[in-house]
């Protein structure tokens, strides 16, 4: 019997040909990958739902990405937000900026809409806790189809962006409002100001047309969802700006123009321009001296102030300059202080305008202008008269003679300012001269009253001097008859007067007469 060579059986494993056939397999699925992407491994289309025609980095759609899974994921890791973000820039800066708020006040996701932690915009990403996890919302490998907006917000929380819909689960008919009734515009979720227009018109067309012309377009720059405006009182905005005296009148679009309110100015120089007449004077700080009640009076040292009543000067006359341009307190005040004022500046100004005149002006009455004028041009055409008049001796009188110094303000007009009382009737009729004088002459002097005639003798008109010779509260008779007082005793034997009354002669004798006296 022919006996054969038992040959051994290779490993099925570890053979040549497994081995290579392994190699050549490993080699080929290798570069499959290489030029695929990974496709191979993909559990299913990317989504090639593209919402307008933006493009990120220029792909429109991830479906454009499908071969390339190093695009969004990180090996053993998974998907992380910086390689999401690296195309979706704009989110990056939502989530950001979310930090940042985070960081300063602490978190905002459960804050409502109305109260946001901070007033800066800040996108929505940068308010959703957990948004680095985009895969949560964003669910991809779902086919061609997916649209990966609109599923994310299939269970979103809408209190979340800064408008609730606390006041709009319902239209006016009562029906529920469904997300395309605000976001018109397939897979974009920015509200068009016309859809909440469209919507408030159909309620109230005449509103809304008020409205809209007072507050502009935007809603959203006013308007929550929450209805905070709809009970908007004065106490309400006090808290952010009083609506006190004037201001209380102004119409909600004298301050917010174009519909704006957030970010008005407070500053008075905001809305009222600071006047030319101290411009760069007291500063822009205008409540130092203005209040809302009305600009004037003005405030000055915690008092009312008005330029025309409280100095002597009055503005009426100069409001503008002699080449029309307004008066600026600094043309007039040049010191450092607003109170500062060198009446040489009204020289300075008023040679501008006449020279001649006013050379001629300051030489006959000086350089103190305000001695003479208030500013109401109550000089102009000066009718000395009208103020005191100048008659009888007082015509040809010089200036100077009353005026000293070229000083006209405070000018006495009394007589005894500048005649002295005469010594004869010291005291005894006080200092009304013009009651018995006259500016024609000093003598005759008109009397109020004397009984005694004054032609006595019949020789006419007697002087004064002759009767009373040292002062007019005194006279003697015996000038002119007996002075010998035992003579004029023995006359008057048969009546009995006094030594006190000897020489009361007027008091027997009121008209003169020799037989006349009083029983």
């Amino acid at each position: 019997m022919k006996e054969y060579r038992r040959l051994e059986r290779q490993h099925p494993i570890f053979s040549p040909v497994a081995l290579i056939s392994t190699f050549v397999l490993a080699v080929g699925l290798g570069i499959g990958v290489y030029f695929t992407g990974g496709a191979a491994f993909s559990p299913g289309e990317l989504s090639a739902v593209q919402h307008g025609e933006v493009m990120l980095q220029g792909i429109a759609n991830h479906a454009e990405i499908g071969n390339d899974c190093s695009q969004c994921h990180t090996p053993f890791v998974g998907i992380e937000a910086a390689r999401c973000e690296a195309c979706h820039e704009d989110i990056a800066r939502d989530r950001q900026a979310g930090l940042a708020q985070t960081a300063v006040t602490g978190p905002a996701a459960n804050q409502p809409a109305s109260q946001p932690a901070n007033p800066a915009p800040i996108g929505l990403h940068g308010r959703i806790p957990n948004a680095e996890d985009c895969a949560t919302c964003h669910l991809e490998h779902r086919g061609s189809d997916y649209d990966l907006k609109t599923a994310a917000v299939a269970n979103f929380d809408h209190n979340l962006t800064r408008f609730t819909l606390a006041k709009h689960a319902v239209d006016y008919a009562e029906r529920p409002l469904d997300c395309a009734a605000c976001h018109q515009e397939p897979g974009a979720f920015t509200v068009a100001t016309s859809a909440c227009a469209d919507c408030h018109r159909d309620a109230d067309a005449a509103f809304m047309t008020r409205h809209r012309e007072a507050y502009g377009d935007n809603c959203l720059n006013c308007h929550d969802g929450q209805d905070t405006l709809a009970a908007f009182a004065p106490e309400d905005h006090a808290q952010i700006f009083a609506l006190t005296g004037a201001h209380a009148a102004a119409a909600c679009e004298d301050c917010h123009t174009n519909g704006q309110f957030k970010g008005t100015p407070q500053e008075c120089v905001a809305c009222h321009a600071e006047p030319q007449a101290h411009s760069g004077m007291f500063g822009t700080a205008c409540a130092d001296c203005h209040t809302p009640d009305g600009w004037q009076p003005a405030i000055m040292n915690g008092l009312p102030f008005d330029h025309n009543l409280d100095t002597s000067f009055s503005l009426e006359k100069h409001m503008t300059n002699f080449d029309g341009r307004p008066f600026a307190c600094t043309t007039c005040h040049t010191g450092q202080q607003p109170a500062d004022f060198d009446q040489t500046q009204c020289v300075a100004c008023h040679q501008k305008g006449d020279a001649v005149f006013m050379a001629d002006h300051t030489a006959q009455f000086g350089l103190n202008c305000q001695s003479c004028h208030d500013g109401t041009g109550s000089m102009t055409n000066f009718d000395h008269n009208l103020v005191w008049p100048l008659d009888g001796q007082h015509t040809a009188l010089e200036c100077t003679r009353c005026h000293v110094d070229q000083v006209y303000k405070g000018t006495p007009r009394e007589c005894v300012a500048c005649h002295a009382e005469p010594p004869i009737h010291a005291g005894l009729f006080g200092t009304e001269c013009a009651a018995c004088h006259t500016t024609e002459a000093w003598l005759p002097a008109r009397l109020r009253q004397h009984n005694f005639p004054l032609d006595h003798g019949e020789q006419g008109q007697l002087d004064c001097a002759v009767c009373h010779t040292t002062t007019y509260a005194e006279y003697t008779c015996t000038n002119c008859h007996e002075h010998d007082p035992n003579a004029t005793r023995a006359e008057h034997d048969e009546v009995d007067f006094s030594q006190t009354d000897f020489f009361a002669c007027a008091e027997c004798h009121p008209t003169g007469q020799e037989e006349e006296h009083d029983d």
